[in-house]
């Protein structure tokens, strides 16, 4: 399928088919995250396995930064699919959290308002975005993706989660 090519792809000299195929990429990397998330949960402390995550995000925004000084395929696939695993293991990896953590009788609520949460900050963060591609163009919106990603990853560090040894409530192998 032919479609129109994003304004900002097209102001990237990116063509269709490096946009189209770039975006699948981290589509791909989803499922592959999902079926080899338990192996990296049992190889490496808990509290990393969560800190990945957003750690993969940053990379991704910045190898995605990189590819507007060095052109071709190469970089925007690999940061489509950084940005397809990332996200995906934070949620793993935060969802085992919450539910080792959260009372039975409270995990609704508090899974509802997780939910609420990260659904309801995407509006916020795309009006910022049209805003900043709008005014100033794509490779500063992609240098403050970066930057959000950052200060997400860095305020995981102010918590004790990344120090978990395991995931509580569970027996050291």
């Amino acid at each position: 399928m032919n479609e129109p090519l994003p304004p900002a792809f097209a102001r990237l000299a990116w063509s269709n088919l490096l946009a189209q195929s770039a975006e699948q990429l981290g589509r791909a990397a989803v499922p592959l995250v999902a079926v080899l998330a338990p192996r990296v949960v049992r190889a490496l402390p808990f509290g990393r396995v969560v800190l990945l995550g957003p750690a993969v995000s940053v990379l991704a925004a910045l190898v995605m930064l990189a590819s507007v000084q060095w052109p071709g395929a190469v970089l925007p696939a690999l940061s489509f699919f950084l940005f397809g695993a990332g996200p995906i293991l934070w949620t793993i990896a935060q969802t085992m959290l919450r539910q080792a953590v959260t009372p039975a009788a409270l995990l609704g609520r508090v899974s509802a308002m997780v939910t609420m949460a990260t659904f309801g900050a995407r509006p916020l963060g795309g009006a910022v975005a049209a805003l900043v591609g709008g005014v100033w163009g794509p490779v500063p919106c992609i240098a403050l993706a970066a930057a959000g990603f950052a200060v997400q990853a860095g305020v995981i560090l102010l918590f004790p989660v990344p120090r978990l040894a395991r995931l509580p409530g569970t027996v050291a192998a």
